[in-house]
């Protein structure tokens, strides 16, 4: 999850002068080695084998019930993970608050499920963390493995139906390590592609028979431009050329696990999410940056252009397609072009759904980047409908609302006024508008069940239920009145006269 908190995060790092320390120096330095646990074993090449006969079996399922959910996210929510970058970038004392335990979903998930279920919830959107599942490059933890099957067998026994994404922000810091001297480590290094596709071969494997919902990455448009060419998460990269390896490689990675999953589970509905900040189809940036000198000049608001990536998906190319081998060629990656195209596969229309992840009225990023605080960034429950209208005309596909949610400061009140069930009941409304109008919504997801470690703070408030991560041993969840609206809201399958009285939001213009 990535609400334009990240950003703003990030930047208010920079702007405190906060000690530049070169990533992969300090990991060197001073990382400790995770003993290997005694459930790890090697991940053997053939389990990624696909002996399904795929012929004549029918293809992506649609749910038989609208899908009212609550999302969450591995390192967010399940704590004391130790194999993630975002770990040790926290180690490096780039964050106001470290995520220690978190919320403790990692033991306290039946609780959780429960609160869920109370609500009426039919569906539970929740992540795996790739380096609990692969502590050590080709070593899995079966030990990791089983406990993910328990909890998503917990939310299938309490009638939800599981929604997984594959990675949400964070893989394995094993990653950021140059282990072949090709100068290319994480997400530009195309071997983290092929990493990528055996670990998620795995899961969805070892998964396949709980789930059928998959997301492959989480809002790649905002964290890949952050990390890649802001520098303000992990990697902390500053470099077009570090952005448009990664994004090329994440798109290659999305669609092969695309293709992976359907050849494990041909049934299957596969899409990745994105960060919605551009609500109004005609203040979208009209064209890409056509150079070489304009990449350089380090156009973030064109790279972080919502849809570069579902226009990938859909049109069959990267939007940057024309100026990737005047910037891989010849000095910048090992092989060349040559080497960037191995393993290359189609794009074209790999996904099933289209899922995206709508917070706030914004227009273009340079709007995102200037907000002090996620608590005070404007809400716009009315952008909603267009978002979805307009998703609906373009892609004629399912579409999910992945995240939808509201910060407060610290449970705070919000100074324009807007309540969690206020948020909750205005949005719903634009969405069964959207959807009288032809929208093919299938799905709704709150962010997030509690109070969840927002990517360096625990300041901004995001929960159903508040937690205390700081104060309270105990990490009591504790029901804010947003439970009560979306309880109503999932009963009458979205809202009644009664509750827009109840719930009108503050003025708007």
């Amino acid at each position: 999850m990535n609400k334009g908190n990240i950003v703003s995060i990030g930047l208010r790092f920079f702007s405190r002068g906060v000690l530049c320390v070169s990533f992969l120096s300090l990991l060197q330095a001073c990382q400790p080695r995770v003993a290997p646990v005694s459930t790890a074993r090697p991940l053997a090449a053939q389990r990624f084998d696909n002996p399904l006969n795929t012929f004549n079996l029918p293809g992506p399922t649609l749910p038989d019930r609208f899908l009212w959910g609550v999302s969450s996210a591995g390192y967010q929510s399940e704590g004391d993970e130790r194999n993630s970058q975002w770990y040790y970038w926290e180690l490096a004392g780039k964050t106001p608050d470290r995520s220690g335990k978190a919320v403790d979903f990692w033991n306290r998930y039946e609780e959780d499920i429960q609160l869920a279920k109370s609500m009426g919830v039919n569906t539970f959107r929740l992540s795996i963390e790739w380096g609990r599942i692969e502590p050590h490059p080709g070593i899995i933890d079966y030990e990791a493995l089983a406990h993910y099957k328990k909890i998503i067998q917990t939310i299938k026994d309490n009638g939800m139906e599981p929604l997984v994404t594959l990675l949400h922000f964070t893989y394995p810091h094993w990653l950021d390590f140059d282990t072949d001297q090709d100068r290319l480590t994480g997400w530009e290094d195309p071997d983290t592609t092929e990493a990528f596709l055996s670990y998620a071969s795995f899961v969805v494997k070892e998964l396949a028979p709980q789930v059928r919902f998959w997301i492959t990455f989480n809002e790649p448009n905002i964290w890949l431009p952050i990390a890649h060419l802001a520098g303000k998460t992990p990697p902390g990269k500053t470099s077009p050329l570090s952005f448009l390896r990664a994004g090329y490689n994440v798109l290659q990675a999305h669609a092969r696990v695309y293709d992976r999953i359907h050849g494990i589970q041909p049934e299957a509905m596969v899409s990745a999410n994105i960060f919605q900040f551009q609500f109004n189809p005609f203040a979208r940036a009209a064209f890409y940056a056509q150079d070489v000198n304009a990449l350089r000049a380090q156009n973030i608001e064109a790279f972080a252009e919502t849809d570069w990536f579902m226009e990938a998906l859909e049109r069959g190319e990267f939007a940057y397609q024309r100026q990737l081998p005047a910037l891989f060629e010849p000095t910048h990656f090992a092989g060349g072009v040559k080497a960037m195209n191995n393993g290359t596969v189609s794009l074209l229309k790999h996904f099933d759904y289209v899922a995206f992840d709508y917070y706030y009225r914004f227009t273009r990023l340079s709007e995102v980047m200037n907000a002090e605080e996620s608590w005070r960034m404007p809400l716009y429950p009315e952008g909603l409908y267009d978002v979805l209208m307009r998703y609906h005309k373009r892609f004629n596909k399912p579409i999910i609302i992945a995240e939808n949610g509201m910060a407060t400061h610290n449970l705070e009140p919000r100074k324009d006024g807007w309540t969690r069930g206020d948020h909750i009941v205005q949005h719903v409304k634009q969405m069964k508008r959207a959807m009288a109008d032809g929208a093919k919504v299938i799905g709704y997801y709150h962010w997030s069940i509690t109070d969840n470690y927002e990517w360096g703070s625990f300041s901004p408030r995001f929960g159903l239920f508040s937690v205390e991560a700081l104060k309270d041993p105990g990490l009591k969840r504790v029901p804010t009145e947003g439970v009560d609206a979306l309880r109503a809201v999932i009963a009458a399958d979205g809202v009644t006269p009664a509750l827009l009285e109840q719930y009108p939001g503050p003025p708007r213009p």
